[in-house]
């Protein structure tokens, strides 16, 4: 199921975070993305977007999360790294980037199909 694969993708987005790989933001993930009810024509982008460019959604809060950490240190990195601000940003992070390729994938992939019809 794409749910399954796409909490799986975000683990390994997040290796180098482990306050961020724990049931508890994972569980809310699957939350977040059972919420938005993705329609049939979405999950069969989504499943395309993982074969074909899930390292742009790796990479986008890969770095997001880099850039929010890279001035943090010792007691500071993990405080933030506890809070809920990040947990929710990295979700919310996640997300938005798989909206942007679903987006990209109907307008530049069905789209183009459609028109050149």
């Amino acid at each position: 199921m794409y749910i399954d694969d796409l909490i799986a993708v975000f683990e390994q987005s997040v290796t180098n975070y482990s306050k961020l790989n724990t049931s508890e933001v994972l569980d809310s993930l699957r939350n977040s993305i059972e919420a938005k009810k993705y329609d049939l024509q979405d999950q069969g982008l989504i499943e395309a977007i993982l074969r074909e460019d899930k390292k742009d959604i790796v990479e986008s809060l890969v770095d997001t999360l880099e850039e929010r950490t890279s001035k943090l240190e010792g007691d500071q990195l993990d405080k933030f790294l506890n809070s809920e601000e990040i947990k929710k940003e990295a979700i919310n992070v996640f997300i938005t980037s798989l909206e942007h390729l679903i987006n990209y994938y109907y307008n530049n992939v069905i789209g183009k199909h459609f028109s050149s019809s």
